[in-house]
C-alpha cells in the first residue's frame, strides 16, 4: 500500500487501525462476530487482534468501529473517534469492546512509536 497521497508526490497520512475483544467475551466473539471499520463512507472488514492499515488524506477524520455477528447486517457496539491528521502522521487507533456485549467498542488514538 502506497502512502502518497493521490499522486502529488506528498507522503499522505496513515491510519493503523487494531480492533481487540475484551477478554471476558473474547471467545464469543472471535468465533461468532466479525469487526468493521467505517472510515470515509466505506465499510472495511476486520480481523479481531490484526492490525489494518489505511492511507487518509490530511484533515479531520470520523471513525467508527462496529462488529456484526456472521449472518447478519445490524451494526452492533458502535463507537466513533474524530482524528484531525496533517501530512505524514501516523496514527494508531485501538478499539476494544468492554466486558458486556452491550458494551460499545470504545476507540482510543495510541501514541506513535
Amino acid at each position: 500500500m502506497s502512502d502518497t497521497a493521490r499522486g502529488t508526490g506528498q507522503p499522505g497520512a496513515r491510519l493503523s487501525f487494531l480492533a481487540r475483544p475484551h477478554w471476558v467475551n473474547a471467545l464469543l466473539l472471535r468465533l461468532a462476530a466479525r469487526p468493521y471499520l467505517r472510515l470515509e463512507g466505506s465499510e472495511h472488514a476486520l480481523a479481531w487482534g490484526r492490525t489494518s492499515v489505511f492511507p487518509l488524506e490530511p484533515g479531520q477524520h470520523t471513525l467508527e468501529a462496529f462488529w456484526r455477528y456472521r449472518g447478519t447486517r445490524a451494526p452492533l457496539g458502535a463507537g466513533t473517534l474524530q482524528v484531525r491528521v496533517q501530512q505524514g502522521d501516523e496514527v494508531l487507533v485501538e478499539a476494544r469492546n468492554g466486558p458486556l456485549n452491550h458494551q460499545p467498542l470504545q476507540l482510543r488514538r495510541r501514541p506513535a512509536p
